[in-house]
């Protein structure tokens, strides 16, 4: 019976375990496109396979990126992983004590937590009503400096992908996101979609972005079912 029981806890956390690690800075720089993109999800599904859900969302890049990974269980219940980038464009946040504490500003901030089968069912529903695996529309431009959601989803062996950007639908579709803030245990408040200026006016000309120094403005293009190679 232990024996038993040892391998379904290490069943369930393998189940809910990312494969791609974005938390350092220097990692995220070389894989966080393809993070977005949900590479290695699409790279691992077929039938058989884990179902799970990768959902980010942009809400300005140097103030604060949020991501969901949903791991769902043939119970019908599912692990979630939250993992929330805050305030990385500040370099006003640096402590200098040691080669650590210098990464620290940047550091993803992490919750996890199990949904029974009501709040797996729930979620689910809402990502279906919000159409979040997919088509996504050929050619939406997703900037670094504006609010965006992406979805990448592998469910029982088919690749899904979907984008959502503010405020050109204005969010429109996504019936989502409320219930996923609830969810998210990370004590960082949620910084939601506001009115701005478009974002080609603002990339590196508002004084903001000339204090922190940014200079590495970038664009997400999607595709026909996925981002646009980069």
């Amino acid at each position: 019976m232990a024996s038993a029981l040892i391998l379904f806890a290490a069943a369930t956390a393998f189940a809910q375990r990312a494969d791609r690690n974005v938390d350092m800075p220097i990692v995220r720089s070389f894989h966080w496109f393809s993070y977005v993109g949900g590479d290695d999800i699409r790279a691992a599904c077929r039938p058989g396979g884990r179902s799970r859900i990768r959902l980010v969302y942009n809400a300005l890049w140097e103030e604060q990126v949020r991501t969901y990974e949903i791991f769902l269980q043939p119970d019908g219940t599912a692990g979630l992983e939250i993992g929330v980038l805050a305030d990385q464009g500040d370099v006003s946040n640096i402590l200098a004590g040691s080669g650590t504490d210098v990464l620290n500003p940047w550091r993803m901030k992490r919750g996890q937590r199990l949904l029974d089968v009501a709040e797996t069912r729930h979620l689910m529903d809402l990502l279906q009503a919000s159409a979040a695996f997919g088509p996504p529309r050929d050619g939406l431009r997703l900037p670094d400096n504006d609010f965006w959601w992406t979805v990448a989803s592998c469910r029982n062996g088919v690749w899904g992908f979907q984008a959502y950007h503010y405020p050109t639908d204005g969010f429109a579709n996504v019936k989502f996101a409320e219930q996923l803030f609830a969810l998210d245990n990370v004590k960082v408040p949620v910084n939601r979609p506001r009115k701005l200026e478009p974002a080609e006016f603002r990339r590196g000309m508002d004084d903001e972005s000339a204090r922190r120094g940014r200079g590495d403005r970038w664009v997400l293009v999607v595709g026909k079912d996925g981002l646009r190679p980069r």
